[in-house]
């Protein structure tokens, strides 16, 4: 048998993270997510974090049917997360512009049409003494699936974010390795 089972990843925990533009980000694998950084809190393990890519492509055909070349522009990435929490920072993912507030145990949701918010989001992956961070400095929620609720399964929250890239088109900086 060839290659490496040390190199198959399977996350036992996992958190998502929103913070302000601009705020600090994380330099190892174990100093805590800046108090700017918001945890997002319970997640679907099963449905964990569903990474997509865009692309436009155009092939070009010489005569005779020979492909000889394919150019590739538009390039688009997102990510899907599935929240189990209906908690502060959840809504105001899942409804930009809206507002909360709680006052002796009554909260009051005023949700409004959603704008456009842009905001970092963080992620964080362990596995024993293994971690994986990952962080995006500019992103925006592209879409919300349907919200169900029912007495039969619990309220989800699933937005899509669309990532958008740094000067230098990095989409994301990633940390990874073993923590003490």
């Amino acid at each position: 048998m060839s290659g490496d089972p040390t190199k198959v990843d399977f996350w036992s925990g996992a958190d998502v993270y929103i913070a302000p533009l601009g705020s600090t980000v994380p330099t190892d694998l174990e100093t805590d997510w800046a108090a700017a950084w918001k945890p997002a809190g319970l997640l679907d393990g099963d449905e964990g974090f569903t990474w997509e890519r865009e692309v436009d492509t155009a092939d070009f055909f010489a005569w005779g049917g020979i492909h000889v070349k394919t150019t590739k522009s538009k390039h688009k990435r997102t990510v899907t997360v599935v929240m189990l929490e209906d908690n502060d920072v959840t809504f105001d993912v899942i409804n930009p512009g809206s507002t909360r507030t709680t006052a002796l145990g009554v909260t009051t949701s005023v949700v409004k049409v959603p704008e456009s918010k842009e905001f970092m989001i963080g992620f964080e992956m362990n596995e024993g003494d293994l971690r994986k961070r990952r962080w995006v400095k500019r992103a925006a929620v592209q879409s919300v699936a349907e919200i169900k609720e029912s007495e039969s399964n619990p309220t989800v929250y699933t937005p899509t974010i669309v990532l958008y890239p740094e000067a230098d088109k990095t989409l994301f900086t990633e940390l990874a390795g073993v923590i003490a």
